[in-house]
């Protein structure tokens, strides 16, 4: 009897395994059989069966039918008890199952382990939604889950991963399922595990942390499960700063499957949130500080919305096809703006037409609202709202057709009153200055307008003042007597001064009062003059609004000019007068001016180069001025070259002689600044000797925008052949790995690109990497143990030039010379020098990485005998260096039948 029930459990483990409709009615069938037979026979029977999915790696769904049916055979058998408070005990067939899972969880074979982890993590999940087990179990299942979060094999982790999942408590801080989960998140080398672990882990504030920080991980599946978790969170529970940050990061996404599910799905989820309403969405997302995060998402969610719909959120007056002026709000003049935008993409010119007035109508709208904030103080941030507000109706009347005359009319007159107003930023600034052009089309004509605006600015309307009208002798006499009490005041005022020298301090005091009666009695001769009113001029206005108003205006004006005009090198003598201003702002647009100038008159680049200079050898507490000097200097040396500064020779010597001792100067934190402003200073006075050194030297600075201007500016120049220095290429490769600069990723992102483009478009950019090559090593391997090149991977920095220079460049037609057919004899002999300070055991891993094509026979001869003597060296040391070395012979006798064995893409977590 038995042996027939035997074959009947073979027989329904048989048949679950085709398809799940037969899986209920061999569910009663199966549990049929357990209630009739005994435990220990029954279990025997089910474990033979139950063992052979488990040692099956193949994901085939007769597989998962299988285990699937398991689950719920064992759910079937678990009971839950109505009150919460009575714990139901597990029934003998669960007791011995979860006692098998958890004693061959550390099976041998990694399949047995991976199909025990996948398998209770069905079962928990079968338990249902109420379900309760004993802590001591639960405490049971989660040590041995958590030592399979340690196996070797990422499969296994993961799917211990998704084991743990119901064990976790994410409002308990300590939970130690939750803090795996943080780690694994984070740390874990292969991106399936990292996967598991932000699908599986719960929402807190904690994971959440994580999960932000995972939108940036290299691994684009990755970035997607940490955009899936986050979309999962209440839009409320982000910060403003959080939500902009995920939007800038994933709509500007290069991976087109993490873009898609934020324009998709995230963006989506949280217009819903919002109950489709696209304006308490934008102010979820600030309009006035992340205006253009607001632009992208408006701009993807109008894509996949009726434009009806869009019409009908916008609060525009019917009649008059505007906003009323006192319901303006930046979330709404914003939306405004992105609508119309969106509208002319699309060209709907009929639903354009219900949302803007003709163009002359516009400009009155935007004059009564000039008025309408003019009337009364404001607060700070009121006058910024508003400003706001007048950038982004000024932009939209860059949307406009200029083809009517009365509207452009009407713009002009907006605009020149708006430059003369108190009421405008920089940005508006720029903004109706460039649209000017389109206003007025002749340059010079255009010109001369803006120029007499900055001197209307800075010298207005002659005004009345008080002056004196009185008769000669009047005046003779007048002035008499005041210099005699001046001379006597003078007198007193010395005697004052030698009594306190002398301490004498009741004389001095004494004295004291006898000049402030003097004082008072040469005032009263003053206040007697006879007063009349006169026009007299007043002076320039020099302060610092002024000057930044005047200054935007004249360098947004140039953008659009080739040469510069009479009206132009008169503006440039008020830029040049500025350079000594107190206000950091103006001395910055002054800057910024004068090198706008010189880009359009090679002459009077020569003349005020050094003047750009000079701004190193001063002491500045705002390194922004800095920052905009270094961009003029690149601009004007990669227009005109070193050539025609007369600092070429200098340069190229700086170049190649002396950096060196820089790189090792490069990563120590002692007196950056105060060494780069001693050492300019001295260079300028030696009319640029050394100018790469010093340039290279900002590579060290402390301040990251100046490394960062400094680093984009060396690429330029080497890639446009200004300069030409394998030192720099060395430098510049260590920057791009320094872990100083991990966070700064526009920096990484220039000198990448430039790598990729500089051994294809220069022509002696391989023999440059090649001579690159052993200082490159040399440094991080000479680096001191406090610097933080020690965390830098030197067979990572190698692998990287190797692949740099490899046959793909050397045949791709715009080179010829072949890298490594050089660098093998290089580095072997450098592995067989008993003084060579980098580590053996990077360079011979490098070997495998090199596409060496020798013909001659005594050059291969000569290699062969090296690596023989390299693999005495490391025989018996390493075996892990053997399989390296023998897969570089493979490769020196067939070269195109050995490749390279694909690496994992992603062996560290953290970006």
């Amino acid at each position: 009897m038995s042996g027939k029930r035997d074959r009947m459990i073979n027989e329904i483990f048989h048949t679950v395994q085709f398809n799940k409709t037969c899986h209920q009615s061999n569910l009663k069938k199966l549990k049929k059989y357990y209630e009739k037979t005994d435990l220990k026979h029954f279990w025997n029977c089910f474990e033979s069966c139950f063992k052979i999915p488990l040692t099956i790696a193949q994901n085939h769904p007769r597989v998962l039918n299988t285990l699937q049916f398991i689950a719920k055979f064992c759910a079937s058998l678990y009971t839950v008890s109505d009150d919460e408070e009575v714990e139901e005990p597990l029934c003998p067939f669960l007791v011995k199952m979860f006692n098998f899972l958890l004693t061959h969880h550390c099976a041998k074979d990694p399949v047995v382990r991976y199909r025990i982890c996948h398998f209770l993590n069905i079962l928990l999940n079968s338990m249902g939604d109420q379900a309760f087990m004993d802590d001591a179990l639960c405490d049971q299942i989660t040590v041995t889950m958590m030592e399979r979060l340690l196996d070797k094999s990422p499969k296994v982790r993961a799917q211990a991963i998704f084991a743990l999942h119901r064990l976790q408590d994410p409002t308990n801080d300590q939970c130690s399922v939750i803090e795996m989960y943080i780690f694994h998140a984070s740390k874990d080398p292969k991106a399936e595990v990292r996967i598991a672990a932000l699908m599986s882990m719960g929402k807190n504030q904690k994971t959440l942390q994580v999960a932000l920080r995972r939108i940036r991980d290299v691994n684009e599946r990755v970035r997607k499960a940490a955009y899936e978790f986050i979309s999962k969170v209440t839009v409320r529970s982000l910060t403003i700063t959080q939500r902009d940050q995920l939007l800038i990061d994933g709509l500007k996404e290069r991976s087109e499957l993490v873009r898609k599910f934020v324009q998709n799905v995230l963006l989506p989820s949280w217009l819903r949130h919002f109950n489709g309403n696209f304006i308490s969405l934008v102010r979820a997302l600030d309009a006035e500080i992340g205006t253009d995060v607001c632009s992208m998402a408006l701009e993807t969610l109008f894509k996949n919305n009726p434009v009806n719909i869009l019409i009908e959120q916008l609060p525009v007056n019917k009649d008059t096809k505007l906003i009323p002026i006192d319901e303006l709000a930046s979330e709404s003049v914003l939306y405004w703006k992105c609508l119309i935008k969106h509208l002319y993409r699309e060209s709907c010119v009929e639903e354009l037409e219900k949302i803007l007035p003709e163009l002359s109508t516009f400009c009155t709208y935007i004059s009564d609202y000039l008025v309408a904030i003019s009337t009364e103080e404001k607060e700070t941030w009121e006058n910024y709202m508003q400003k706001f507000i007048l950038l982004q109706l000024f932009e939209i009347v860059t949307t406009y057709d200029l083809s009517d005359e009365v509207g452009r009319k009407k713009l002009h007159e907006l605009i020149c009153n708006t430059l003369m107003s108190n009421y405008w930023s920089e940005k508006i600034i720029e903004c109706i200055v460039t649209h000017f052009q389109k206003v007025v089309l002749d340059v010079n004509t255009r010109l001369d307008i803006l120029v007499n605006i900055i001197s209307d600015i800075r010298l207005p309307l002659k005004e009345a003042t008080q002056c004196t009208q009185i008769s000669k002798e009047q005046q003779h006499d007048i002035n008499l007597r005041r210099a005699k009490l001046k001379v006597k005041l003078l007198e007193l005022k010395e005697e004052e001064y030698q009594a306190i020298q002398e301490k004498q301090y009741l004389k001095a005091d004494s004295l004291k009062n006898e000049i402030n009666e003097l004082s008072v009695e040469i005032a009263k001769l003053s206040d007697e003059l006879p007063l009349t009113t006169a026009v007299e001029e007043i002076k320039e206005k020099n302060d610092s609004e002024t000057m930044i108003k005047c200054l935007s205006i004249m360098c947004t004006m140039m953008q659009s000019v080739t040469s510069l005009t009479q009206s132009l090198r008169s503006m440039m003598q008020i830029a040049l007068d500025s350079l000594d201003h107190p206000d950091d702002k103006v001395h910055i647009l002054a800057i910024k001016a004068v090198s706008i100038c010189c880009i359009l008159d090679k002459e009077l680049a020569k003349k005020h180069i050094m003047m750009l200079f000079l701004q190193f050898s001063l002491e500045q507490e705002n390194q922004e001025i800095w920052l905009i000097t270094l961009k003029g200097i690149f601009d004007l040396l990669l227009l005109y070259g070193f050539e025609h500064f007369d600092i070429l020779e200098n340069a190229n010597e700086s170049a190649g002689t002396t950096e060196r001792s820089h790189t090792v100067k490069l990563y120590t934190n002692v007196n950056e600044e105060s060494s780069l402003t001693s050492t300019l200073r001295s260079t300028t006075e030696n009319n640029y000797c050394n100018f790469i050194k010093i340039i290279a030297g900002l590579l060290d600075n402390a301040n990251q925008g100046l490394r960062t201007i400094a680093a984009e500016g060396l690429c330029k120049l080497l890639i446009n052949r200004r300069i030409s220095s394998s030192n720099l290429l060395s430098r510049l490769i260590i920057l791009c790995y320094n872990p100083v600069n991990d966070q700064d990723f526009y920096l990484r992102q220039c000198v990448s690109g430039f790598f990729d483009h500089f051994a294809i478009r220069v022509p002696d950019a391989l023999e440059m990497l090649e001579e690159a090559y052993f200082p490159t090593l040399h440094t991080l391997s000479n680096a001191p143990t406090i610097s933080p090149l020690q965390e830098i991977d030197p067979y990572e920095v190698s692998k990287f030039m190797l692949n740099l220079t490899s046959d793909r460049i050397c045949k791709s037609g715009a080179q010829s010379y072949c890298v490594h057919n050089s660098l093998v004899f290089r580095i072997l002999g450098e592995m067989l020098n008993p003084a060579s300070t980098i580590n053996m055991e990077t360079l011979i891993k490098s070997l495998k990485h090199l596409h060496v094509e020798i013909v001659d026979n005594t050059s291969r001869e000569n290699i062969r005998l090296a690596v023989n003597k390299i693999t005495e060296m490391v025989k018996g040391e390493d075996k892990r260096l053997m399989k390296h070395i023998e897969l570089f012979k493979q490769k020196l006798e067939s070269p195109n039948s050995v490749d390279v064995p694909e690496e994992d893409e992603d062996t560290e977590a953290d970006p």
